[in-house]
Order: structure tokens, then sequence, then C-alpha cells
């Protein structure tokens, strides 16, 4: 029996290690890359820090640097705060539109009966179930050819 239980749990659960696994070197990679991707920025930003001190001089080469380091992330700051805005928009329009396919509270109370309903599991208890489902459907647009 135990042989059968191990085999079982590794085809259920075979692929767990691997997962495992696989996310631990995809978030090393990541590590790796983000430093090498903030090095090679800060190797950019001294390059064109020197080339820019050549032709303007050095204050007013780190001005310029910082001006447009400052400029770059106030858009970042703008886009990322519109598409926070428009994913609200569009969740709050989800909601809204969720809220209008809810029956009324009239049909929601004999919704809220059907389990008690259940309990007598006559034929006349079947009937009555499939009368308030017809109704709900039937409130809900269901059957219409307007769609």
């Amino acid at each position: 029996m135990l042989p059968l239980l191990r085999h079982l749990g590794i085809v259920a659960f075979g692929k767990v290690r691997p997962t495992a696994n696989k996310v631990g070197r995809s978030v090393m990679a990541g590590a790796i890359a983000g430093v090498l991707g903030l090095t090679t920025y800060v190797a950019l930003l001294l390059a064109l820090g020197f080339y820019l001190t050549s032709i303007i001089g050095p204050i007013y080469a780190a001005l310029v640097i910082a001006g447009v380091t400052a400029l770059c992330a106030i858009i970042v700051i703008v886009v990322v705060q519109s598409i926070n805005r428009r994913a609200e928009r569009r969740m709050e329009a989800r909601q809204r539109a969720a809220r209008a396919r809810l029956p009324d509270p009239m049909t929601l109370q004999l919704l809220a009966g059907v389990p008690a309903l259940m309990k007598g599991r006559s034929l006349l208890t079947a009937a009555a179930i499939a009368a308030v489902a017809y109704g709900v459907a039937k409130s809900q647009g269901v059957g219409n050819d307007r769609d």
C-alpha cells in the first residue's frame, strides 16, 4: 500500500520540486539582470556626464543630466497613475454591471428560501423550485430574442 501511495504522490505532486527550482532560478536571474542593468545605467550616465562636461562644463552637465532624469521620473509616475486610474474605472464599471445583473430583492428572498424547500424533496417542492428558477431566468431576460 505504501509504494502505491508514494507513486500516486509522485504523479500528483511530481512537478512541485521542478517548479520551485524554476522559480528560484528565475528570481536569481532577475536579481543578476537587475544589478547588471543598474550598472549599465550608471555607466551610461557617467559617459554622458563626461561627454557633456567637455562641451558645456561640469556643473551644467550635471544639471542637464539631473533635469532629464527628473523629467523621465515624472513621466513614469504620470503614466503609472493613468494606468491605475483606468484600471480602477474598469473595475468600478464591472462592479456596476454585476450589480445591474442581480435580480430584484424579492427574487433574492425567494432564492434564499430554496434550500429550505429542498429539505422536503417532494414533487410539489421540485415544481416550486422550477417555477422560481423560471421566473428568475425570465426576469433576467433569458429567452428574449432582442440580443
